[in-house]
């Protein structure tokens, strides 16, 4: 009987454990959103006052502590290199981070092939428009998380309380 109560009480653990998981996953995107989101921003000030090209705003971007989540920054090149493609390193960066959401993905996929591409007019244009995109998202990542994440942290524990039920 002991053995059942002890087995009870880690599928309920376990079940609240893994709601909370998914309830962190939901937080860990709306992150991820607001960080891209500072990353345009960011960018468009050092494009439109300091005038960087693609290498200068890479450097700068990488040494920021704002952007934190956004690993992929690392493996970019800090300097042109004689048969390098700046726009083909960036998105090969972005591929090579894994835990980067598919929606966000896409945003910063555009950047990059837009980034150095135009005049300083021209990129910011771009820029708005990518930012517009991305405030949508990250409202509906928002409303996800508002609404979702209580679910999951009680359907979780609901689940794992009713799976050590069914265990006695």
């Amino acid at each position: 009987m002991l053995l059942r109560v002890i087995a009870a009480l880690m599928f309920a653990a376990a079940g609240t454990v893994g709601g909370f998981a998914k309830a962190e996953g939901l937080k860990s995107n709306l992150e991820f959103c607001r960080e891209t989101g500072e990353l345009l921003r960011m960018s468009a000030i050092f494009i439109r006052f300091q005038g960087l090209n693609v290498y200068e705003l890479s450097s700068r971007l990488r040494s920021s502590s704002d952007l934190k989540m956004l690993t992929f920054l690392n493996g970019l090149p800090e300097s042109f290199s004689q048969g390098e493609n700046f726009h083909e390193q960036w998105k090969k960066a972005v591929y090579s981070q894994e835990n980067i959401p598919d929606d966000e993905r896409g945003i910063l996929l555009s950047f990059g092939e837009i980034i150095g591409t135009s005049d300083i007019d021209g990129q910011m244009m771009s820029i708005e428009a990518i930012e517009s995109e991305l405030s949508g998202l990250e409202s509906r990542r928002k409303e996800d998380f508002i609404r979702k994440s209580r679910l999951y942290r009680s359907a979780g524990a609901l689940f794992g309380v009713m799976a050590g039920i069914l265990i006695i």
